[in-house]
This record gives structure tokens, C-alpha cells and sequence, in this order.
């Protein structure tokens, strides 16, 4: 995380014994510029140019700035870099130098905003509504909606995937953006419930046609659409995708215990999706955003697994995975929900 200063070599030709100054300085020298154009806030974000330009001027003025980088360096660190240069030294050949060592690179990668231009939504055609809830569970649906304003829920039926419904809200909100699935570099599944544990995401950028995209699962429960969001964003700012498709979804009825009215009640299905694209830094639509986790209050919600002891031979035990319903303690969650969520 140390900004480490861009050098620019001293003699106007290169020579073998130079080779390792300058390939190490070409590395650093990136890195720092990478660090100071991306990562900087949004409105401090200088145009990778006049950062080229600055470091340079800067630099000629001062004397003695020819000098080996690593040298400046903490121990661990100028060893590493000292290997470093002598790997790129291998890879150079004598020729000719630039008048500066940033002339010779190339960062295509410019800081952006991003600007969401589409939205979808998909939602199960089951419906179950507070009276029909009240024919399984001791429940009514004056009970529930007076508690939690909940009338009815959607259910996805046993033959009905995520995938498919998540693909749903994929396709309406690429529809919405006007773009064809083509377009898509990322796709960010943000699911605590997936069809497969290895993921799901792949098979939503499969089923819209993303065949180009990058995708994977983000898991962060309630949060999840948040977490996936602000991390699309960065793949966005950075250049390393143009556009991406953010999805949260979840079937969480499939988890949950319908005899147990404390939680049947609040938990259904569905699916919503996002189209973000680059845009100009002063048109960012993700003006913040303020993030954070706490582990210890995850005994207070969570579909815990059950290990079963399994016999794998040589005196050995393994386990044998099952998930247990959802379970909640109603009064800590609700605690949590309006002492620390906006």
C-alpha cells in the first residue's frame, strides 16, 4: 500500500547493466499510478496523463533521483524487487531509451463512474396468501399483517429453479438498458440460496446468452444486492469490464420451517436485477457507500449445517453435510435491523 516515486534513468541510451533500473521502474512506476488514479477518491481522481506528466516534471528537478528504487525501500520489500528486476532484465534487449520511462508504458485502463440504465424484477407465479398460510400454521392474517404488513408471499414450485428466475430479471433489465446480452462483461450473482453450492451464476449468464461474461455467486444474505452492486461497480471504474449485470435473488422458502410461524411468515421468493455501464467520473451514479460486516451476531440468523460423523478409513472421521431450516432469533434481528441499518 506504500505510493512508491516513478525514477526516470539517468543516461540517454540503455545499456545491459541499466536493463534491471528500468524494468523495475516500469513496474513500480505503474503500480503507483494504478494506485493513485483508481484508488483516490472519486472527485481527487487525476487523469492517468497529467499523472504522467506531473510525476515526470516533478522528478527531473531533483537531483540524484536516477538512483535504484529498491534501495529506498524496507528490506523485504528491495529483495522482492530485486528479484523482480532481474526476472524483467532477462526479458530486455540493449536498445535505445525513451526520454522517460513513462513514455514507454501503456495504461488503457481510465478512472469512471458508473450509470445504471436498466432494471428488472421477476417473481414466481405462486402466490400464498396470509389466509392460506393460516390453513398450515396457527396463524392469521390479521396476526401477520400486523406485525409485519406482509399480505402474501411468491413461491417458487419444486420444479422451478434461481437460475431460471434470476435469468428472468436478467433479461427484462438488459431490455430495459437496451443492450444485447453480447454486451455483458460481468455478472454478479448475489444469492445466499443457490441451485448448486458450486454457484450459480454461470448458468444465469448462460440461459440470457452472456456467453463472454465473467460471472460468479456473491453471498451476503440480506445485503447481498448492496455487496454485489458496489463490487460490480469497481470492476466498472477500473476499465477492466465496460458493462455488468447485477442480480440478488433467492428462494428461501425452500429453507425455511412451515410450521414454525416466526419465520414461514416473513420469507418468500424473487428476483431483481441491475444494468450498470461506464460513464464519466461527474456523471458517477454511486455517489457512496458505507460498508461493514459483524460475525458475532450470526448465531442470530442463518441456515446452519449438520455434520454427521462418516468413517473414511485409517481411524479416520469425515463428515457428512446437511443444512438445517432457517432459524432466527426474531428480537435480536430486529434489534440489529433498526439500531444499525439506515
Amino acid at each position: 500500500g506504500r505510493a512508491v516515486t516513478m525514477c526516470e534513468p539517468p543516461a540517454r541510451s540503455l545499456i545491459v547493466s541499466e536493463a534491471p533500473r528500468v524494468g523495475l521502474l516500469a513496474l513500480l512506476g505503474s503500480s503507483c499510478l494504478v494506485q493513485e488514479a483508481f484508488l483516490a477518491p472519486q472527485a481527487a481522481q487525476p487523469s492517468v496523463r497529467r499523472l504522467h506528466a506531473q510525476r515526470n516534471a516533478e522528478l527531473a528537478a531533483k537531483p540524484g533521483m536516477g538512483g535504484c528504487v529498491a534501495s529506498r525501500l524496507p528490506g523485504s520489500r528491495a529483495a522482492a524487487c530485486g528479484l523482480l528486476s532481474l526476472a524483467v532484465a532477462s526479458a530486455l534487449r540493449p536498445r535505445r531509451a525513451k526520454p522517460r520511462v513513462a513514455a514507454a508504458m501503456s495504461l488503457q485502463a481510465l478512472p469512471a463512474g458508473i450509470a445504471i440504465v436498466g432494471t428488472g424484477s421477476a417473481a414466481p407465479e405462486a402466490r400464498v396468501t396470509n389466509d392460506d398460510l393460516a390453513e398450515v400454521v396457527d396463524t392469521s392474517d390479521e396476526w401477520i399483517a400486523q406485525r409485519t404488513g406482509i399480505r402474501s408471499r411468491h413461491v417458487l414450485k419444486p420444479g422451478e429453479t434461481l437460475a431460471s428466475l434470476s435469468a428472468l430479471a436478467a433479461k427484462r433489465a438488459l431490455e430495459s438498458a437496451g443492450m444485447s446480452a453480447d454486451e455483458v462483461g460481468l455478472l454478479v450473482h448475489a444469492t445466499s440460496t443457490p441451485d448448486d453450492i458450486f454457484g450459480t451464476g454461470p448458468q444465469v449468464a448462460s440461459e440470457i446468452g452472456a456467453t463472454g461474461a465473467v460471472a460468479f455467486d456473491l453471498t451476503a444474505a440480506c445485503s447481498g444486492f448492496v455487496f454485489a452492486l458496489v463490487t460490480a461497480a469497481q470492476y466498472v471504474r477500473s476499465g477492466a469490464v465496460k458493462s455488468a449485470v447485477v442480480v440478488g435473488a433467492d428462494c428461501l422458502s425452500r429453507w425455511i420451517d412451515w410450521s414454525d410461524r416466526n419465520t414461514c411468515v416473513l420469507f418468500g421468493d424473487g428476483a431483481g436485477a441491475v444494468v450498470i455501464r461506464a460513464t464519466d467520473p461527474e456523471k458517477d451514479a454511486l455517489i457512496g457507500f458505507e460498508m461493514g460486516s459483524d460475525g458475532t451476531g450470526a448465531c442470530h440468523l442463518g441456515v446452519k449445517v449438520d455434520n454427521a460423523p462418516v468413517p473414511v478409513g485409517g481411524g479416520n472421521e469425515g463428515g457428512s453435510a446437511t443444512f438445517q431450516k432457517l432459524g432466527m432469533n426474531g428480537k435480536e434481528v430486529f434489534r440489529f435491523a433498526t439500531s444499525r441499518v439506515p
